[in-house]
């Protein structure tokens, strides 16, 4: 009996560090593109996020590019106050696609400010009409993807279409995610985000 539950301990712990040496390729999410309603610039990655934001469009896989819009952190008001002006993440994401070639009258700021990722795609959907029939483009990092999906399932349910792509310069080692601290922290920050929209948010999201 007791040779039977060390085999399956071994076992168990060999699922268990085979399914950890993998999380970093299974956060990555690049769903097959089809011609969507607007290809949308997801909160931080700069400049990654943009660059194949614009590389979509010029694909022309969308008309229109959307930029969301984080709320205004205590940081930038403190700066503003001492006189030393801060240029927001939307202001820099616009002067990328510009450069890149996307028209002005192209690009779209999401009017209202998020917080975290959960108002974020509330926000996004609520732009687009939540009777919402082709899909958009969500453009993030690699790790950050399929939080995006299980979030947008979670908050605006499945039956509105949805398209999750990275951006591939973004440095991410999937394959050697514990490698150094950044990686690792990304990794295991994504893996909580999912477990938390998973039961429900039960601990308030507070960044994107």
């Amino acid at each position: 009996m007791r040779r039977y539950f060390a085999i399956v301990v071994l076992l168990i712990a060999a699922l268990g560090i085979y399914a950890l040496r993998h999380l970093g390729e299974w956060l990555e999410l690049d769903e097959p593109l089809q011609p969507a309603k607007a290809i949308v610039v997801m909160g931080g990655g700069i400049p990654f996020r943009a660059i194949e934001a614009a590389n979509l469009y010029k694909a022309k896989w969308a008309g229109e590019v959307w930029i969301t819009q984080g709320a205004i952190n205590s940081a930038s008001i403190l700066l503003a106050r001492i006189g030393i002006p801060q240029g927001t993440e939307e202001d820099t994401n616009e002067l990328i696609l510009e450069k890149l070639g996307v028209p002005t009258d192209a690009i779209h700021l999401i009017p209202e400010r998020v917080q975290n990722s959960v108002a974020e795609e509330k926000a996004i959907l609520h732009y687009a009409g939540n009777s919402l029939r082709v899909p958009l483009i969500l453009v993030s990092s690699k790790y950050h993807t399929r939080r995006l999906r299980v979030i947008w399932d979670k908050v605006n349910g499945k039956d509105a279409p949805l398209i999750v792509r990275y951006a591939p310069e973004e440095p991410y080692d999937a394959a050697r995610w514990w490698s150094n601290t950044s990686d690792a922290l990304s990794t295991f920050k994504e893996l909580f985000g999912i477990l938390n929209a998973k039961a429900g948010f039960p601990i308030e999201p507070r960044d994107r």
